[in-house]
């Protein structure tokens, strides 16, 4: 145990800083049913940045490579070429015919160079390592997995020899493969280079002379696609250049495409299943169905991560490190609910707490010890404080009063019409580091419904769970015994200075008698209220028996009464 503590397993959460060889057991599908994340199809990757996308692509393009050299191999097995490319690396071009010249010339610079993983041996080592760790479940679904066992069972040297004699000596069509290729990148990808208008035409040259004659296919992996500039994406006279460019993809018969999109973003607008199928990378966790969706992608991570080696001597359990409920079926009132929640279905944010708290369980005793809830509750709180120390002290304030509005009215969901600028700079920070987040866009007169960061509403106690009987607050936080909040609280400027306004209590109304009564408090204290007290935001709201209230207690003579009194 203490072993893996001082690993940290979960340190690296960006998927561009896995090694090849890791990747794919590292990975997760997200996918459920008849389909697979590596089927050979047009597939369009949605999720918000850190819901792993990248990770996804990534996969693929490990999982083609390792099939590579088995398929080179089989004259009868079909070639697949995965092509990975970043959208990001044009991110500084404006024009959008120059982004999509980049975009081709990249294409066809990626395809002349896989002879690269072919021809050197460090690369083919990197094969090797990664395709002698796959999981039976990967390897099995890969057309060519007993060519796979059979080069997985052979020592790197050993492997780098065989493939390395094989490609020489060979003399098959196939083979011929890395000299027609590493021979076009060195005589043609200069003067092509040159071309002042490159497009798919030249795509489809190269493939008729790479890959035609062993009847081959392109797989080409677009990732970062949000990150363009937005006149790539928009063309008020036509067609856009995403929009050409997708359409030649998509009737190319040797080319199939996934690329990553950010949603509702400009880059999201491949609405028809032409263009393939939508793999939504993100779960609702607060619904019970995603929720128990996520926990078992989780879970299978936390494995994943454990076990990198994937040996299957010594497999190190979730359970082993995080103390989980024992009974599978029994889902809620862990240590592992309250981190799903902090991740609201993020993976990036997933990974980070779960070595964040890690390192709280640990620190604790200064040992390794089974990890518990209030290890998490901790590791939240201390990801929400240096969330917080982001901000300046004039930001916090304006924070606190929307925290003091929403913590008085029972909930951690709240709009606030007109005020969007003021809001963005706790929204508009990476999933890792949003105080506030958006839940739903406004539209029309109906505003825009702003949440409270799960992690935060945990450090500044914003409840967010009721008890499942009553609208006593749940301070546990589970759905063991709690549900959800579903109320928005309404936040205007006269709330704001109301919960700005020190001395104010709560009570409830405990007698009325037309357009007055009396609100009881704590010790049965009562106090003398009429209506024409309450602030002017709540004046539309019912009042009536039981109904809890705050207010400013003030004395009149002999007589203490309630000002400034808002409905909660």
């Amino acid at each position: 145990m203490e072993e893996i503590f001082k690993a940290r397993p979960f340190k690296v959460r960006n998927a561009d800083e896995y090694e090849l060889a890791n990747i794919l057991n590292l990975f997760v599908s997200p996918i459920n049913g008849l389909t697979t994340p590596f089927d050979y199809e047009n597939s369009i990757i949605k999720g918000r940045m850190g819901s792993g996308k990248t990770m996804y692509l990534r996969a693929n393009h490990a999982y083609y490579l390792y099939g590579l050299v088995p398929s080179l191999l089989d004259n009868t097995s079909e070639l697949i070429l995965p092509v990975f490319i970043r959208l990001s690396d044009f991110q500084h071009l404006t024009e959008p015919s120059l982004i999509y010249r980049a975009i081709i010339v990249k294409i066809v610079e990626e395809l002349t160079s896989i002879y690269l993983h072919l021809q050197d041996a460090k690369r083919l080592s990197k094969l090797h390592e990664g395709m002698s760790i796959l999981s039976d479940e990967l390897m099995s679904a890969n057309k060519f997995s007993m060519s796979i066992r059979q080069l997985a069972k052979l020592g790197s040297e050993e492997y780098i020899e065989r493939v390395t004699n094989e490609f020489g000596a060979n003399g098959s069509i196939k083979h011929s493969f890395l000299e027609i290729s590493a021979q076009w990148k060195e005589v043609n990808f200069a003067e092509f280079k040159k071309k002042p208008n490159p497009g798919i035409k030249d795509i489809e040259e190269c493939y008729k002379n790479l890959l035609q004659d062993q009847e081959g296919k392109i797989l080409l992996l677009i990732d970062e696609a949000g990150s363009l500039d937005k006149r790539f994406f928009t063309n008020e006279a036509g067609s856009t250049f995403f929009e050409i460019l997708m359409n030649q993809f998509r009737t190319a018969t040797f080319i199939r495409t996934k690329i990553a999109i950010y949603p509702n973003s400009y880059s999201d607008m491949l609405t028809e299943t032409r263009y393939g199928d939508v793999v939504r990378l993100e779960d609702l966790v607060t619904s019970q169905q995603g929720y128990s969706k996520f926990r078992k992608k989780t879970i299978a991570i936390i494995e994943n991560y454990l076990n990198p080696e994937n040996n299957e001597e010594n497999i190190i359990k979730s359970t082993d490190v995080f103390s989980l409920n024992e009974n599978k079926e029994d889902i809620y009132g862990d240590c592992l609910e309250q981190i799903i929640y902090a991740s609201n279905g993020n993976m990036r944010r997933l990974i980070q707490l779960l070595d964040l708290t890690m390192n709280i369980a640990y620190s604790e005793n200064n040992c390794s010890t089974l990890i518990t809830t209030s290890h998490v509750i901790e590791a939240l709180k201390e990801h929400a404080e240096n969330t917080e120390s982001l901000f300046s002290e004039q930001e916090k304030d304006i924070l606190n009063s929307i925290i003091t509005v929403c913590k008085a009215r029972g909930a951690y969901k709240f709009t606030f019409p007109n005020m969007s600028p003021v809001l963005y700079k706790y929204t508009n920070k990476s999933q890792e580091y949003n105080i506030v987040n958006v839940e739903e866009l406004g539209r029309g007169q109906r505003g825009t419904v702003y949440s409270f960061d799960y992690s935060f509403a945990v450090l500044k106690d914003i409840p967010t769970h009721y008890m499942n009987d009553s609208e006593r607050i749940c301070r546990d936080r589970s759905l063991l015994d709690g549900r959800w909040i579903t109320r928005v609280s309404q936040v205007n400027e006269e709330l704001l200075e109301q919960a700005a306004m020190p001395g104010k209590i709560e009570g409830e109304i405990d007698f009325l008698h037309n357009d007055s009564g009396f609100i009881k408090c704590d010790k049965d204290k009562k106090y003398l209220f009429q209506e024409s007290q309450i602030i002017e935001a709540d004046k539309n709201k019912t009042i009536s028996l039981g109904k809890r209230v705050r207010f400013y207690p003030s004395n009149v003579a002999e007589t203490q009464i309630a000002t400034y009194i808002e409905i909660l």
